[in-house]
């Protein structure tokens, strides 16, 4: 009997084309140093599995065949069999450890995705696509090594490396919105094909990509955000806080993900940055090296 195997994967932060993405826009993407672990402890018993918080706390556990609670998991490991072309299911005890909040939001469902491909040896894309109407980029994230563009083409994508070497990270900062939203319903609730918005932007995340300067960032940033809250009729989950910008010098933030929760991307060089978005009542927030992985 082969002896205990371990993987992990890389949680995520789409910074551009949220819902667009959906339909053939090109988004910016990147992998975040903290993600999920997955041990395959062997064994002859039935599989059972048991998933971690970054707090050591239990949240999912039992049998993986029977216990209601695990039915995701299921449904992946039964997708992921069907791809490797195997009927026999393994046997032993899963552990999973997540080393973010579960309420952030940095895909403790895509990592799982990518865990569960890595340990039955098929394609994470492939199972991504055979169990999740999600575009995608979350999985393209969990191996990935540093910021990435990603494009889904059906049930296909396209992925390419990019740099983030000129980016103005040191004004870079993350900042929690404090609601959690469901990827799979804001998924769902966003049906409307617009081809021209998906070109728009499209064209403001490779603005973005070239830029250097946090002026600029800031710009490109305020500008997404203005077009999806208009694109989506809905009100910025930013934009009011953080507004009119009083002092703030070439500064300016942008939703990240599903609208709503989640996390914010905020440019602000100036040096008390931090304590500003913190005045603003955003809590917690990162500034972005600490966050985001670097190759």
């Amino acid at each position: 009997m082969a002896g205990t195997t371990h993987f992990f994967a890389h949680g995520k932060l789409l910074l551009t084309s949220e819902y667009t993405v959906l339909h053939g826009a090109w988004a910016l993407a990147v992998p975040t140093r903290k993600g999920q672990h997955l041990t395959h402890h062997p064994g002859t018993a039935p599989l059972t599995w048991e998933a971690r918080d970054c707090h050591g706390e239990i949240w999912l556990s039992g049998e993986v065949a029977s216990a209601p609670e695990l039915g995701w998991v299921r449904t992946s490991m039964e997708a992921a069999l069907r791809i490797a072309g195997r009927s026999e299911w393994p046997t032993g005890h899963v552990e999973t450890v997540l080393e973010f909040e579960r309420a952030w939001g940095w895909g403790s469902s895509s990592t799982l995705t990518s865990l569960i491909a890595q340990w039955m040896g098929v394609d994470p894309m492939a199972l991504h696509f055979a169990v999740s109407q999600g575009s995608g980029y979350d999985v393209a994230c969990a191996q990935a090594s540093g910021a990435i563009l990603y494009r889904r083409r059906g049930n296909t994508s396209e992925v390419r490396r990019v740099s983030m070497e000129h980016w103005p990270s040191e004004a870079l900062y993350l900042a929690y919105l404090g609601q959690k939203r469901d990827s799979q319903a804001a998924v769902k609730a966003y049906e409307t094909r617009d081809d021209w918005a998906a070109a728009h932007t499209t064209q403001l995340t490779l603005d973005l990509l070239e830029a250097s300067r946090p002026d600029q960032w800031a710009s490109y940033l305020l500008a997404h955000e203005q077009f999806m809250a208009d694109h989506l009729g809905a009100e910025s989950p930013v934009l009011p806080r953080f507004a009119s910008l009083p002092g703030r010098a070439h500064a300016g933030g942008k939703s990240l993900g599903a609208w709503g929760g989640d996390f914010a991307l905020f440019c602000d060089p100036n040096p008390d940055a931090l304590a500003y978005l913190h005045h603003c009542g955003y809590a917690p927030v990162f500034p972005w090296k600490e966050v985001v992985l670097h190759a």
